[in-house]
């Protein structure tokens, strides 16, 4: 029988897990993902685990959401450097991202795995990911109306941005190769700019 945590052990322990899930996810991609391998190096009952996701499915979309918001998180430190050119910035980071995570998928089965799992899973899941996004996006917002770096914003406008660049990029095999980092750059440069008004 599953041992039963309370709060604080189950934050700790689920934070642990995500860790090792995204190590292990690299090495082994989504098949390799036991729950087994999990965990035992989490140091766990292996029916604990089902205190907290009911099916490995669940875990790695749960996985690819933590992933996005450590990603977001390093970006918000570099807030200060957006002051001079709010569009550019935004831009090169919907770009970054975008590109990297196809080249992941190009390199690793296990992103493009899980890149259709998304597609195929329940739209609770995709709105939990575009939640990290849009809270991103208002904090950027707020931090350049703050700080007097635009004239206007449109938030919703910049979270359809991220979403296209992820519908374009979920979708770069029906591309010509050469082209579709141009195709993506232009649409994600125009988005921006569409969105943001700058002083």
């Amino acid at each position: 029988m599953a041992k039963a945590f309370n709060e604080e052990e189950k934050l700790e322990i689920k934070q642990k897990m995500m860790d090792i899930a995204l190590m292990l996810f690299h090495e082994s991609g989504t098949k390799g993902l036991s729950i087994k391998e999990l965990t035992s190096r989490t140091g766990i009952a292996q029916g604990s685990f089902y205190n907290f996701w009911k099916d490995k499915d669940a875990l790695i979309l749960d996985v690819m959401q933590y992933r996005s918001a450590q990603k977001l998180a390093v970006v918000e430190k570099y807030f200060n450097k957006s002051l001079d050119n709010p569009v550019g910035f935004l831009a090169d980071i919907i770009y970054e991202y975008s590109v990297d995570f196809k080249e992941k998928c190009e390199k690793k089965p296990i992103y493009a795995e899980a890149l259709a799992m998304l597609a195929r899973k329940n739209e609770g899941k995709t709105h939990e990911i575009s939640e990290i996004y849009t809270a991103f996006i208002k904090k950027i917002a707020a931090y350049w109306r703050e700080k007097g770096a635009v004239k206007s914003i449109d938030e919703r406008g910049l979270l359809n941005a991220f979403i296209g660049s992820f519908v374009l990029f979920s979708n770069y095999s029906k591309f010509e190769k050469e082209y579709f980092n141009e195709v993506l750059r232009t649409f994600i440069t125009a988005m921006v700019e569409r969105y943001i008004e700058v002083r």
